[in-house]
């Protein structure tokens, strides 16, 4: 036979356990240095406990194949007339290698179901055993084969009502062979809780001893300078706030004048055209061959505020007495005051 069935249920407690405790197919496409989701250092920290297995569950695509894994499994039956069977299994051989098998057919080969994304699903549909979701997956099922024993495994790509992608895959010993030692010196390293190296990368930078106490000490502070950077983000929010009070009283204070220039605030106004609305534009002259008249369709003219702060009080190039005296007890430096 060539393999063991071990009744659980996938996605139960006892199945995350059972697959924490050998190698699976996810495994390895890893310990082979295929995967982009995963480093070495990563699966070894999740299988001795040093970090817990990130959970997938909330990913709009892993919901997607788990919610389609059904319709995928019932196509491939109806095009072949095989019986596929979900199950997990364990080698005979070698106890470790284990496998949650989205299908086993009626002569025992390994059939594993994907529901890519449509981006994923074009570039099977386009390149083929070429494409990145072929040879990530091509390590899955050969490693299901080194499960069960069986000397031929199918990768099956589901996409709604489009024709499945179905792709024979026969047994690669030489892969597999690699397979096997990467397998055994990794289970040696999480046997001995020997820590691999990290990829510089992928992997998360940890520090320890003396580089931990350091690292609390800048994080510390720079915490700290992020809570007093954000409370004064929030009063520059509110002294803008009764900034542009001060200017809307200014603005109407000088009714339709457009600029003035007193006590050290410079103002400026002017009009901004309207953008065009094309769209409402073409939306009401679907069939009109001939030039639209675009100008019907601008948007209103809106008024806008240039105010320039100067150092000196006194107008530009006013002279005039009955001006500059109310400037004479105003202070050059804004006196500090309390917002209510």
């Amino acid at each position: 036979m060539g393999y063991n069935i071990i009744n659980l249920s996938q996605g139960s407690d006892e199945w995350l356990n059972w697959r924490k405790s050998g190698i699976t197919a996810t495994d390895a496409c890893i310990l082979l240095g295929r995967s982009p989701y995963k480093t070495r250092w990563r699966l070894w920290a999740e299988k001795v406990g040093y970090c817990e297995e990130v959970d997938l569950s909330g990913n709009p695509l892993v919901r997607y194949g788990i919610k389609h894994e059904d319709d995928a499994r019932k196509a491939f039956e109806d095009h072949t007339g095989d019986l596929l069977l979900p199950v997990c299994v364990e080698s005979d051989r070698n106890m470790l290698l284990r496998a949650s098998l989205d299908g086993l057919n009626n002569a025992g080969e390994p059939v594993e179901l994907k529901c890519p994304s449509d981006k994923t699903w074009e570039e099977v549909c386009r390149l083929g055993t070429e494409s990145e979701a072929y040879q990530l997956y091509y390590c899955q099922v050969q490693h299901q084969m080194l499960c069960t024993g069986s000397r031929r495994g199918w990768l099956v790509f589901w996409h709604g009502n489009d024709p499945l992608q179905i792709f024979e895959i026969p047994l690669d010993r030489d892969l597999l062979a690699q397979l096997m030692t990467e397998a055994q010196g990794f289970w040696q390293d999480v046997s001995l809780r020997n820590e691999p190296p990290k990829d510089p990368e992928k992997d998360f930078y940890l520090p320890l001893g003396e580089e931990a106490t350091r690292w609390i000490y800048e994080s510390e502070h720079y915490r700290l300078y992020e809570a007093r950077i954000a409370g004064l983000k929030a009063q520059i929010k509110d002294l803008e706030a009764w900034q542009d009070k001060h200017l809307e009283t200014m603005t109407e204070m000088m009714s339709d004048f457009m600029k003035a220039d007193y006590a050290g605030v410079q103002i400026t106004r002017f009009k901004v055209q309207g953008q065009i609305d094309y769209k409402k534009a073409i939306d009401a002259n679907p069939r009109v061959q001939q030039m639209v008249d675009f100008e019907k369709y601008r948007k209103k003219t809106s008024d806008r505020v240039r105010v320039t702060v100067r150092e000196e009080l006194a107008p530009k190039s006013v002279v005039e007495a009955s001006v500059l005296a109310p400037l004479e007890h105003a202070s050059a430096e804004p006196e500090s005051f309390y917002l209510n």
